[in-house]
């Protein structure tokens, strides 16, 4: 068994990163994209079910379990870092505008979506999981066509040199309050799906929720202030509280990932300031890809049914449109030029990896069906691909037109 493991984990890590650098897709796909093509080839290729008849099963049993617990500790780490991000404390006025563009743009996709849903799901009962109901499928719908991915957001702005400038940190500070409202939402949803009663798990997510803030929080800002410049026990705390954190809400029965983010959110900011790009960096090279490789596997991409064309061309239009309207709108509104707005609304539909943790969480909890999960999947996809191509043409024009303008002067 310990060289199965050994020769999977080769495999899951090294595979995707060789056909990306083999076939130059690094610069067309984000490597989530060839991780998750990977994963789908080897489940449609019959790989998966000759590993089966051969008793070697990679998404169940021990050998399973032990590479997608490699996987959700990527995701752990990830969600926690997303978490000591998402409460930065802008004071230009400028930069406040976030606050309105996000509830905006989250909360007007979350209704329009959530609405299309209903009529969706009473036309096709067969989308709900074993745990749904028509209002909460349709919740869930909505919280998942209003994401923004946070992590793939800041790698386009790094690439698209706009990380620097207002729209950047404009659409940065938005996507990290999306973050806040997209793990309420999945709390709302999951308890909601419990079979534990609504006041029981109501209370205790606000003493739980009250102990992180009111107790913890005060105390770890306390211990830093004293253990100032011993950046090794700063990371130990970060990785005790985050596993304690994720227990908890496991046991109230939410996601883990919950009390990841909380956990993330309740950090002093500073205390990962030596160890924060390391441990991203860790996370998602040598973590992250087995997530990515198993969600691949579980995928249901039956590219010969009209009805998969028909939930993904509804899915993506919906999230995309709605999205990138609401915070153009919103974004004008406040003052940005139509460029800038348009530019915001833009990055702001990107979906992936936020996205594609969302949609396993619900599939998990039993509340969407396979089809839909591989349709919004592929929804992911597509709005995380389109994101690049159109800030870039964006860029080039914004760029041309001041020149364009010097030769006409």
């Amino acid at each position: 068994m310990n060289s199965i493991f050994f020769a999977a984990t080769f495999l899951f890590l090294c595979l995707p990163s060789v056909i990306a650098r083999l076939f130059r897709m690094e610069k067309i796909f984000p490597l989530v994209f060839v991780q998750l093509v990977v994963g789908l080839l080897i489940k449609e290729s019959g790989a998966l079910a000759w590993l089966r008849a051969h008793d070697v099963d990679v998404l169940a049993g021990p050998l399973g379990f032990s590479l997608q617990g490699l996987g959700w500790i990527g995701v752990v780490i990830m969600i926690a870092l997303a978490g000591s991000e998402s409460m930065s404390n802008p004071t230009s006025r400028q930069t406040l505008r976030f606050l309105p563009i996000s509830v905006a743009g989250f909360f007007s996709t979350f209704v329009i979506g959530s609405f299309a849903g209903y009529l969706l799901v009473s036309n096709m009962p067969g989308l709900m999981g074993p745990q749904a109901t028509p209002v909460r499928w349709a919740l869930t719908l909505g919280v998942t066509l209003a994401v923004t991915a946070l992590p793939v957001l800041i790698s386009i702005l790094r690439e698209t040199r706009l990380a620097t400038t207002e729209v950047g940190k404009l659409a940065v500070n938005c996507a990290m309050l999306d973050d806040v409202w997209l793990w309420l939402g999945i709390a709302l949803i999951l308890s909601s799906n419990t079979h534990a009663m609504p006041g029981v798990m109501l209370g205790l997510l606000v003493v739980y929720g009250a102990t992180m803030f009111l107790v913890v929080k005060p105390v770890l800002k306390r211990w830093h202030a004293a253990a100032a410049g011993r950046a090794r026990n700063g990371v130990m705390v970060f990785a005790a509280l985050v596993c304690l954190s994720a227990m908890v809400t496991d046991l109230i029965g939410l996601h883990p990932l919950l009390g990841a983010f909380v956990a993330g959110v309740v950090l002093p900011k500073d205390m990962l300031q030596e160890w924060r790009e390391p441990l991203a960096t860790f996370s998602h090279t040598l973590l992250l890809p087995f997530y990515f490789v198993v969600t691949g596997m579980r995928l249901q991409l039956d590219f010969g049914d009209p009805s998969f064309w028909m939930l993904t061309a509804f899915v993506t239009t919906t999230a995309v449109v709605c999205k990138c309207a609401s915070v153009t709108l919103a974004g004008r509104a406040l003052g940005l030029p139509w460029r800038d707005a348009g530019t915001l609304g833009c990055l702001m539909q990107c979906k992936g990896l936020m996205e594609l943790i969302a949609i396993n969480i619900f599939l998990d909890a039993g509340i969407i069906g396979p089809q839909i999960y591989s349709a919004l999947a592929m929804m992911a996809l597509i709005s995380t691909l389109i994101t690049a191509p159109s800030m870039t043409l964006l860029t080039r024009r914004q760029r041309a037109q001041p020149a364009a303008a010097g030769v006409a002067g």
